[in-house]
């Protein structure tokens, strides 16, 4: 059974990171819609679920201490967002055995490439790492 929301995760959360890192160490307001793709509410004004994942990826993302910001609109953006020192100190990592190349910069290529695979590996050895304060 494949598990697409943990990838759709993954994938919200190498946008997100690379947006931030690419912006540090300006403060920026990050649209949902911007990271998970155009939304279309429901007749109740709902947003699809797909929406709120990555709006809750932000909201992951910043419990665990990689990311912060002051205020959201809503669903809709979250406002004043940075990397927190961890979230900056990990993405910049160089790793001698992947030939000197940052973490960051790895991140990127997996994007480019669209590669899920590539994404999720290169997230899950940045959590293998993170120490949250806890």
């Amino acid at each position: 059974m494949l598990d697409i929301h943990i990838t759709e995760f993954y994938n919200d959360m190498a946008r997100i990171l690379a947006t931030l890192y690419r912006h540090f160490p300006r403060q920026v307001s990050i649209y949902i819609e911007d990271i998970s793709g155009p939304d279309t509410p429901d007749e109740y004004g709902l947003h699809s679920d797909r929406h709120i994942a990555c709006f809750n990826t932000v909201l992951w993302l910043t419990e665990e201490g990689l990311m912060r910001f002051s205020d959201h609109e809503r669903t809709l953006a979250v406002n004043h967002c940075v990397l927190t020192l961890d979230g900056f100190r990990l993405l910049s990592h160089i790793d001698p055995v992947e030939g000197g190349v940052s973490r960051i910069d790895e991140l990127r290529v997996a994007l480019q490439e669209g590669s899920s695979d590539m994404t999720e590996a290169v997230l899950r050895q940045l959590l293998m790492e993170h120490r949250p304060n806890r």
